[in-house]
This record gives C-alpha cells, structure tokens and sequence, in this order.
C-alpha cells in the first residue's frame, strides 16, 4: 500500500469474524454476511453473501421519487416516464442484482416504483384517489418497465 500512497483509516477498519458472528459488514454499498441455507435432512449450510445496504435502497428510492415527483413532468406521456426511469433502474440493477439474496431487497424497490408511477398516473388524470387505479398502471406499463428483481 505505500507504492500506491494509500493508508488505513483506522477510525473506519475493523476485523469481522465472519464464521463467529452474524453481523457482517459493509462495503461499496452492500452489506456481507453469511446466511444459513436450509438443505435436506435438516442440515443448515452458511453462505457468504451480499444485500444492498439500508442507505443504498433509500438512495434508489430517493433517485427514483426526485425523477417522478415534479409536476413540470406532468406534461410527459407516462410511457416516455418510464423509459427515462428504466436507464436508472438498468443501472441500479446492474450494480446491486449480482447476488441471488438481493432480489428479495430489490422486489421492493419494484414495489416503490409501481407506487411512484400510480401516484404520478393519478396526479396527471386528476384521480382523487391517491394509490388508486394501481392495476390500470401495471397494465399499462408492467411490459415495459424494467424490474430489478429479475
């Protein structure tokens, strides 16, 4: 490390006993630890793997409602919403989907998006009800909108 003039932030750095403990820990926007893996016979098998981080899930979250939120898009068709918002959800999905235990964090963030679009859907038909009509937009957007946990 001192050819690439690097130094440990000793505030920052811990060992993890990852075999002794359930914690885990946390790097480049996952949190690492090992899962217990049910097999046959009753036997349990650990497995080390990696989930998004609470932060990273309310970043995407934060990204995804600062692109559908504002009424200047109103004027938008909700088709072209969508294709704006599928190059951010390619990407996150992308980055964090290289883990079989992420889809059930991902799922989710599929949710927040289907309530994203409904409550955009309504505001631009005058809906009174906010989370309304909910079936109408999947139908309408479910084959083009791109699902981060698949």
């Amino acid at each position: 490390m001192g050819k690439l003039d690097l130094s440990i932030n000793r505030d920052k750095s811990r060992l993890v006993h990852l075999w002794d403990d359930i914690e885990g820990f946390d790097f480049l926007g996952f949190h690492n630890r090992k899962f217990p893996i049910r097999r046959k016979g009753g036997h349990t098998l650990f497995v080390m793997s990696h989930i998004p981080k609470k932060n990273a899930m309310k970043k995407m979250r934060g990204k995804i409602k600062a692109y559908t939120e504002p009424r200047a898009k109103l004027y938008l068709d909700i088709h072209d919403l969508v294709k704006g918002l599928n190059k951010k959800l390619q990407g996150f999905k992308n980055y964090y989907l290289i883990s079989p235990k992420a889809k059930k964090w991902l799922n989710r963030i599929d949710w927040y998006v289907l309530e994203r679009l409904t409550l955009f859907y309504n505001k631009k038909r005058n809906r009174h009800k906010k989370h309304g009509n909910l079936t109408d937009v999947r139908n309408e957007i479910g084959h083009i909108l791109v699902k981060l946990a698949s």
